[in-house]
């Protein structure tokens, strides 16, 4: 039957569609789109796509369950909504996130350099960084008031999220809202139950390993242990055929540095020889504020799979608990709709902003809202809230409103800006963009979904 893996990819991408009348979602979504662009303010957005829910819910409900057909639905509103929030510079949204990220656990036991653990940041408190675990409420209480809206949770910004033991619990809690699911480890930790990932859900694990062999490796993975890190990935690789399962796709990435850029190839090979589904050469962000002997190398990035039949491990993955799907939180989310907010905005000056502030929202294990990956210092603004599950909207928090203010020309509050002012960071790549929408919805049904559904709702 593995064999047959590629063939069904063919069959479901080209074939099924025929078998279903070629009916798609892309001209339902093309309409509402085209109204979205002629209303003449965010007020009238909120009311179109409250007004198209059902319809378009009964068009998905001849391809889906019930449930599964009113999480689609508002996930499919919810980014076209995003994306005219997005294209009119609102400053309020109504739209949720449609990318959570959170850390289980803020604490990490490596101090890797340019990290909030390094010895230095620690020895010098540059950063302002609480140690804490994620609780089972506050995580719950997260995906109430934003998983019925979003399309995926990636767990992990600067803690280890192996070190809090309910992460696989956590992790199932986010499949139940049908969300994509994925996380980032070192690996480096001696409690792990690898059966217990494996039968979580987890779409997608990234293995952080930058060396083939322990001296190159600790240059960077400080306090690391490659003999600890290889055993658990054998234990992975081994928990996924004792269970039949074939995710969660492990990806082996390698930060390629100037130290380590020479055993590449021989830490591909161990991949593969592991079983792993794919090997990244990745390039790193510079560190050398915080180490000057480590340099990111002069090479391209590149991704070497293993396994083709990876990419069909997402579809049968998209809904691995049907019997235990959040049917009331989703329902009540379908029939609440979208709020309008206080006040409705006309469109602002096409310009460049942030794309953080519309698509993704950060949440540590201590409950503070980040508007993005970056890690707060105790001189920048880049605590927009905390999250406590009592009703109050973290996306459109004080903090949001002004940051997406300042990329409209609006003048900061001259006592405390946003960081959002002086950034200087990438402010186009989130962690949930335009290729997780796209392998969502394509797992979800490749032919209803086709291509040009999935670019009206991922391009932006």
């Amino acid at each position: 039957m593995e064999s047959l893996a590629v063939p069904r990819v063919l069959f479901d991408h080209y074939i099924a569609g025929a078998l279903h009348g070629g009916k798609t979602a892309f001209h339902a979504l093309a309409e509402i789109d085209l109204e979205l662009s002629q209303v003449p303010h965010s007020g009238a957005a909120v009311a179109l796509v409250n007004r198209k829910r059902r319809s378009l819910c009964e068009l998905l409900a001849t391809r889906f369950p019930a449930v599964a057909a009113q999480a689609l639905t508002l996930r499919t509103l919810n980014l076209l909504l995003a994306r005219y929030h997005f294209r009119a510079r609102n400053a309020w949204l109504a739209s949720r996130p449609f990318g959570l990220v959170v850390d289980p656990s803020n604490m990490c036991r490596l101090a890797c350099p340019g990290c909030v653990h390094s010895a230095r940041s620690e020895a010098l408190q540059l950063f302002d960084w609480h140690k804490g675990t994620l609780t089972e409420d506050r995580f719950s209480a997260l995906l109430r008031a934003c998983a019925p809206w979003a399309v995926g949770i990636y767990f992990c910004d600067y803690g280890e999220p192996l070190l809090n033991l309910n992460t696989p619990k956590l992790i199932r809690q986010a499949k139940q809202y049908l969300l994509s699911t994925a996380l980032s480890t070192s690996l480096s930790v001696r409690r792990f139950d690898a059966e217990a990932y494996v039968e979580s859900g987890l779409d997608f694990m990234v293995l952080s390993i930058d060396g083939a062999t322990q001296p190159v490796y600790e240059r960077f993975r400080r306090n690391g242990n490659l003999e600890l890190v290889l055993e658990n990935v054998r234990r992975l690789v081994s928990a996924k055929r004792k269970l039949g399962k074939r995710t969660p796709v492990l990806s082996w990435n390698f930060l390629a540095f100037e130290h380590n850029v020479h055993e590449i190839p021989e830490a591909r090979r161990m991949a593969r020889r592991l079983g792993v589904n794919q090997f990244r050469v990745v390039n790193p962000f510079a560190v050398s504020w915080d180490e000057p002997d480590i340099q990111p190398a002069r090479i391209a990035g590149r991704v070497h799979r293993f396994d083709w039949q990876s990419i069909t491990n997402m579809p049968g993955n998209w809904n691995p608990f049907p019997e235990e799907m959040q049917a009331e939180a989703i329902g009540q989310a379908f029939e609440k709709g979208w709020a309008a907010g206080a006040a409705s905005e006309s469109p602002g000056i096409p310009g460049h902003t942030c794309h953080w502030l519309y698509k993704n929202m950060v949440m540590d294990a201590t409950g503070r809202v980040l508007p993005c990956c970056g890690a707060p210092r105790p001189d920048t603004n880049l605590v927009f809230g905390q999250f406590s599950g009592n009703g109050a909207d973290p996306f459109n928090s004080e903090r949001y409103v002004q940051a997406r203010l300042f990329f409209r020309g609006a003048m900061p509050p001259a006592d405390s800006p946003p960081h959002c002012v002086d950034c200087d960071w990438d402010q186009t790549v989130v962690n949930i963009g335009g290729p997780e929408i796209r392998r969502y919805f394509r797992a979800a049904d490749p032919a209803f979904f086709n291509r040009k559904s999935v670019r009206l709702l991922s391009d932006w």
